[in-house]
C-alpha cells in the first residue's frame, strides 16, 4: 500500500512539473469585417527544435495549440483557406507556462472594418504588414 501511494505521488508531482514546462497558443482568425474565417490553417513552428504542428480554425474562427515547449522561439503563420503563402506571420519567444494569444485578420482592415479590430494591437512594429496580436 505504501509503495502504491508513493508511486501515485511521484506520478502526480511529475505531471505537475511537466505542465509548468509548457505553454499554449490560441487565437481567432477573422476577415476585415470581423467575421470568423473557417478553415484557416495556422502553422506553429518551434524554431529551436524544428517541431511543426498545423491547426485549423473552427466555425467561430478560433484555434488552439496546447502543450508547446516553453523557453523557445516560435514562428506562427496564418494561412487563408486554400492559400500557400501566409497572410499573417509572427516570430518571438514564449514565456514559461503561459497562454499566448495570436489573432489574425485575413486582409487589410480599412474604414469599413469594425472599430474593435483597430483596438487590438495587431502590428508587431510600425509599418509591418503583419496583423497579429
Amino acid at each position: 500500500m505504501k509503495t502504491l501511494l508513493l508511486l501515485i505521488l511521484m506520478v502526480l508531482s511529475g505531471s505537475a512539473f511537466a505542465g509548468q514546462l509548457s505553454s499554449d497558443f490560441n487565437g481567432r482568425v477573422v476577415d476585415t469585417q470581423g467575421k470568423p474565417v473557417v478553415g484557416a490553417v495556422i502553422v506553429v513552428e518551434n524554431l529551436t527544435t524544428g517541431r511543426v504542428s498545423k491547426h485549423t480554425s473552427g466555425k467561430t474562427g478560433r484555434w488552439h495549440a496546447l502543450g508547446r515547449r516553453s523557453d523557445s522561439k516560435y514562428r506562427i503563420s496564418c494561412y487563408a483557406p486554400g492559400q500557400t503563402s501566409p497572410a499573417v506571420q509572427f516570430e518571438g519567444h514564449v514565456s514559461l507556462g503561459q497562454s499566448h494569444r495570436r489573432n489574425c485578420v485575413i486582409g487589410q482592415p480599412d474604414e469599413s472594418s469594425p472599430k474593435w479590430l483597430s483596438s487590438w494591437a495587431w502590428r508587431q512594429a510600425p509599418g509591418d504588414r503583419y496583423v497579429l496580436r
